[in-house]
């Protein structure tokens, strides 16, 4: 059966209020995704924070026992905190370790 001009219009109109209905949805979306987002940027601390900045007493042990060791004076010029690996990271590290033939 043949579809007249008159037929196809409000099909047309029915998919540009749907596309429009679409738009303000995902932009509704967005901006409860960047409300949330900002809501846990506050709550998690960033990477080098001051958080997670060594204390000077603990970077002054950590000399005196390198200098102990090394038996010369040492100059810490940099130091942060390193997380723990993750099971996986540990569990191939081990696997890998476990391979070397260590009998000589």
């Amino acid at each position: 059966m043949a579809t007249t001009a008159m037929e196809k219009k409000p099909a047309r109109t029915t998919k540009a209020t749907e596309v429009a209905r679409l738009q303000q949805e995902l932009e509704a979306l967005k901006k409860s995704f960047e409300e949330r987002l900002a809501a846990l940027e506050a709550v998690v601390p960033k990477p080098g924070s001051s958080e997670e900045v060594l204390s000077t007493e603990t970077l002054a042990m950590i000399a005196a026992a390198v200098t102990a060791f090394l038996g010369k004076k040492v100059k810490i010029r940099s130091a942060h905190l390193v997380h723990p690996p993750s099971p996986w990271a540990q569990a191939g590290r081990a696997i890998v370790m476990a391979s070397h033939n260590l009998n000589r």
